[in-house]
């Protein structure tokens, strides 16, 4: 069953067009591959996803919801449901870490303090941040501040997770730190869409893999078919052949 369903999406900005007719699903408790080279607008697709950009013309179907000519305030309660990673956790600089992570359930639920802390304080000590609670972001590494930025982005128990280049720029113990996180998560059956030029982090947590090429979806299949053919643009795009 497809949680995500993308029909012939198009999207220019000014005279430079993007996208012309992109077309993919996301099926419940998938983790998908948006790859391909740079520039080629992956993150525009996301930021689709939650509303931040509009479509010119085709559907974004969430949950059998078309979302491409929805309102302001009605995005909010899709929002609520589809979390998006930023790629550099885009933390609040002057909130501590519980604080950022309060901020959703303060503004969408009717939780208590008591209530509040004790779901934080189990999220982060699921994710090995527990010590850092009363820090500030400036006080964390690189890596810890992408760890709190996906412990934020599932506060809200989302039905959908967009990763956006968590692993960019991270070190090896970070980078495996954040794909345990995410296969966690799949386990819980999120459905997820993960953009990333770190191919490995990919291969480790990717069911399936879409590639992004002259404004369309140019290839398509799991990560066992593309991984073993040889001229998949998969490949190539992993030996580097593809920018």
């Amino acid at each position: 069953m497809a949680v995500i369903e993308i029909k012939d999406f198009k999207k220019s900005f000014g005279t430079k067009q993007v996208h012309d007719g992109v077309n993919f699903t996301v099926n419940k408790g998938e983790c998908l591959g948006l790859v391909g080279g740079s520039g080629a607008g992956k993150s525009v697709i996301l930021r689709s996803l939650i509303g931040l950009e509009k479509a010119d013309s085709g559907s974004i179907i969430i949950n059998s919801i078309d979302i491409t000519r929805m309102s302001e305030n009605n995005l909010i309660e899709i929002r609520k449901k589809v979390a998006y990673v930023f790629q550099n956790g885009a933390l609040f600089d002057s909130m501590t870490v519980f604080d950022n992570l309060a901020y959703s359930l303060r503004a969408h639920t009717k939780m208590t303090h008591d209530q509040m802390d004790k779901k934080i304080s189990d999220q982060l000590d699921e994710f090995g941040l527990l010590s850092a609670k009363k820090l500030y972001p400036s006080e964390l590494s690189g890596g810890m501040q992408k760890r709190v930025g996906l412990a934020r982005a599932i506060m809200m128990d989302p039905d959908v997770i967009l990763y956006d280049e968590p692993t960019a720029g991270l070190d090896p113990y970070n980078t495996l730190k954040i794909q345990e996180l995410i296969l966690r998560l799949k386990a819980k059956k999120v459905t997820s869409i993960l953009v990333t030029h770190d191919m490995p982090t990919g291969i480790a947590v990717c069911d399936r893999f879409v590639f992004l090429q002259n404004k369309v979806i140019s290839e398509n299949g799991t990560t066992q078919e593309l991984l073993g053919q040889p001229n998949s643009l998969v490949n190539q795009f992993i030996k580097g052949q593809i920018v």
